[in-house]
């Protein structure tokens, strides 16, 4: 068992990644880290984790990634015929310069463009931004995820297609999430704490991201992607026997668990994922 005392606290430092920068994550409940800053991201346990779950405020990313599939059932208004065809004309003129179009990035950009403009005069301009990059998001997902060796044509027609159906259902989008936002960030709060003293909880630039079950796999994921790499420095808190690490070295259990002499910064991340997937099984 993770001991109050003892925090979990690696420092995950973002790399820059195409694939992380224009797409959600699906191992972390597709969410959106484009904007974490370097050293953004924290693996955090025991009471500095709930001290940091106690805030809301803080799941408004989670939630509104969240609620914008639950949202999808009902908001199903087709592209407007003038956005799809202006957007198709101006990226189909790039791909005739030899601009290499990726659908990813030129739909979440076309889209998300226009949230600065809807949130300026929301009362809480913070929710909707997160709601409408999370519209943006997911709608650029269903449409490029299929797309891997597209033609230029092929990722132009389906970037203007994703953005222009999350643009025409902004509205529903932003109305739907807002009925259910407060009910959302109570719920993630209390998943949030629960886990402080089990698996602990991801939090990228102050922000909640997700806790439970699914961490080891959202973290191994990151990791794996290169879109995050652990700093060496960070302490992981762990009761019992001591952990197996790269090559037959063995790290300490208990209070101050950094990476062991010889190991580098990814010791330091196995040794988190160890512990975590210790602690499921347990």
């Amino acid at each position: 068992m993770i001991k109050s005392a003892c925090a979990v606290a690696i420092g995950l430092a973002v790399l820059a990644s195409p694939d992380l920068a224009r797409a959600g994550i699906p191992e972390c409940n597709d969410v959106r880290l484009e904007d974490v800053t370097s050293g953004g991201c924290e693996l955090r346990g025991s009471a500095q984790c709930s001290a940091s779950c106690d805030r809301l405020g803080i799941y408004k990313k989670a939630c509104a990634t969240k609620l914008h599939t639950v949202c999808r059932e009902d908001c199903t208004l087709s592209a407007d015929p003038t956005c799809t065809d202006e957007c198709t004309e101006s990226c189909t003129s790039e791909c005739d310069r030899g601009v290499n179009i990726t659908c990813q990035h030129n739909c979440f950009g076309e889209c998300s463009g226009s949230c600065d403009t809807k949130c300026a005069g929301a009362a809480d301009a913070a929710q909707c931004r997160a709601s409408c990059e999370a519209t943006c998001d997911g709608e650029c997902d269903v449409r490029c995820r299929p797309l891997v060796d597209g033609a230029c044509y092929t990722h132009c027609i389906e970037c203007c297609g994703g953005s222009c159906t999350a643009q025409a259902n902004m509205d529903c989008q932003t109305t739907c999430q807002d009925e259910e936002f407060e009910t959302c960030e109570h719920e993630l709060e209390i998943d949030c704490s629960g886990s402080c003293d089990v698996e602990g909880a991801l939090f990228c630039n102050g922000q909640y991201i997700l806790s439970g079950p699914e961490l080891a796999a959202c973290v191994q994921a990151l990791i794996e992607r290169g879109t995050l790499s652990a700093e060496a420095g960070g302490t992981v808190s762990l009761g019992g026997s001591g952990l197996s690490g790269p090559g037959g070295g063995v790290a300490k259990s208990g209070c101050g668990l950094g990476a062991t002499p010889g190991f580098g910064a990814g010791a330091t991340a196995s040794f988190a994922l160890l512990g975590l997937a210790r602690r499921r099984r347990r």
